[in-house]
């Protein structure tokens, strides 16, 4: 699925299966130097048992337009962004490496937009 933000192509993968808006929402982040397809076969399942999946390429990564975001604080904002493009009110957000900063950075900057957070080798600043 495609969506502008900022004027910009974003892309995200919802695991084969688009979710039904009264399923839970979860938001999978990647790492530095990666895109949406490091989490294929965790984005398929989740989708395939009841959430809706976004499994997103940050900007300057995958199919996504603009240049790469330079700070966490950027990259974190932007997640905010795609969940209201997405029409995603809160979700459970799910970091790799980076990816986990940026997840810490969104509950601390946006609060309500995450349930729960899932950091997977969290990364040093």
């Amino acid at each position: 699925m495609d969506i502008i933000i900022e004027g910009k192509k974003t892309h995200a993968t919802t695991g084969g299966r688009k979710g039904k808006a009264d399923e839970p929402a979860v938001v999978f982040i990647h790492g530095a130097g990666m895109d949406r397809t490091a989490w294929q076969l965790q984005s398929r399942n989740v989708a395939h048992n009841g959430c809706r999946v976004f499994a997103v390429d940050l900007p300057g990564h995958g199919r996504s337009e603009g240049p790469p975001l330079k700070s966490i604080a950027e990259m974190a904002d932007w997640v905010a962004l795609f969940m209201d493009a997405s029409e995603t009110e809160s979700a459970i957000i799910v970091g790799h490496s980076m990816g986990a900063l940026i997840g810490l950075e969104v509950a601390a900057r946006h609060p309500l937009k995450v349930n729960k957070l899932v950091l997977i080798g969290v990364a040093e600043k």
